[in-house]
């Protein structure tokens, strides 16, 4: 079909001049989103147009708004940094999505998510603005919320724990003076399970950090057997409790430009989880090598039960568990790898995993300088 055929073709079907401006009126005049039309050629901007929707958010008729600019909404809440961004957008004549407080003709405010967009006409120039307004008091309530949820682990929770593991951990390594076995069996119960707490409450608060994209990283250049050295040195007694034995595999490597703690954290987390999965007197291994002169990979390989091809794409996932039952035996915030492959990614680098039903698995990442 030629290019003539098929404008002839489509015009069938296309209504008339007429017949679009009803349609899109109609369709303006259903749609939920409040809409405003204002008319920048006339003294203040005034609204000269408003649909059903907009009346029904703010409660105001259609004649109490027709003639007014729309700062009338913030009522003497003007001095928001969302309405400088809107003057200033529309002084510049470029369009602008932003949230702000509005208040309805009964005096309760709600969270106005706003688009406004300049109309041009056929010579280029801004004729009107259109405004898009959509009630998100709900989400920015949600919202708040979390942030004092979060802010309520910081700080009432995390700092008392803290204390807390403080004192079992001097008691527990003999500070406070000497206990009893029975006593002392007690205190490393209470030790273990409260620098679990521990890590799923700094687990809750780097997601959110990560989750809002201020985590931040500080670089630095050092020997990678460091951290494999530190992570030893942090999970032997939790490997001897366990009976199993944590071996660190070093081979050829250099130095790497990364995160150091972080690094140690990512190491942390897949090899406590390596020991988690082990039976008794099974074998973790923290392998630490240089596959590219630009390259460092670590691998945490243990010999537990395996992960199932279908359990795969559950892994490194936020908040879930391949056994997420009430009954499951081993304990976890379902955060872990996550985070690890978050901070991975930060670093630019490759995170993953090979593992076969019976025999074990194999956690890997890699860091590129």
């Amino acid at each position: 079909m030629s290019s003539t055929e098929r404008m002839n073709s489509e015009s069938e079907f296309l209504p008339g001049h007429s017949d679009q401006l009803q349609l899109l009126m109609r369709a303006v005049e259903c749609a939920r989103n409040g809409i405003v039309i204002t008319d920048p050629s006339k003294t203040d901007n005034p609204i000269i147009y408003v649909n059903p929707a907009f009346s029904q958010l703010t409660g105001y008729a259609k004649e109490q708004i027709i003639g007014r600019n729309c700062r009338f909404l913030q009522r003497d809440d003007r001095e928001q940094p969302a309405v400088k961004e809107l003057r200033e957008a529309i002084g510049k004549e470029v369009p602008i999505t932003t949230i702000l407080r509005n208040y309805r003709k009964n005096g309760s405010y709600f969270w106005n998510e706003l688009t406004i967009s300049p109309v041009k006409d056929e010579h280029g120039r801004v004729s009107n603005f259109v405004g898009v307004q959509n009630d998100v008091t709900a989400r920015i309530d949600s919202e708040k919320r979390v942030q004092e949820f979060y802010s309520m682990i910081s700080h009432e929770l995390r700092t008392p724990l803290s204390s807390i593991h403080g004192a079992l951990t001097a008691v527990e390594d003999g500070s406070a003076g000497r206990v009893n076995a029975q006593v002392m069996r007690l205190i490393r119960i209470a030790v273990d399970n409260s620098t679990r707490l521990m890590r799923l409450i700094n687990d809750i608060l780097d997601w959110k950090q990560l989750e809002a994209g201020k985590f931040k990283l500080t670089l630095a250049s050092f020997d990678p057997q460091q951290a494999v050295a530190s992570v030893v040195r942090e999970l032997q007694a939790t490997a001897e409790a366990k009976k199993v034995v944590l071996v660190p595999e070093i081979l050829p490597h250099h130095d790497i430009f990364a995160d150091q703690d972080r690094i140690v954290q990512i190491l942390s987390n897949l090899s406590a989880n390596a020991i988690k999965f082990s039976p008794p007197k099974g074998i973790v291994t923290i392998r630490l090598e240089a596959p590219a002169s630009d390259t460092i990979r670590f691998t945490v390989t243990d010999h537990g039960p395996g992960i199932a091809a279908e359990q795969m794409d559950k892994l490194f996932v936020r908040f879930q568990q391949l056994d997420s039952s009430d009954t499951r035996k081993k304990g976890g915030s379902g955060l872990g790898l996550a985070i690890c492959k978050a901070i991975v990614e930060l670093h630019g680098g490759n995170i993953g995993v090979s593992s076969k039903v019976n025999e074990g698995s194999s956690f890997w990442f890699e860091i590129f300088s």
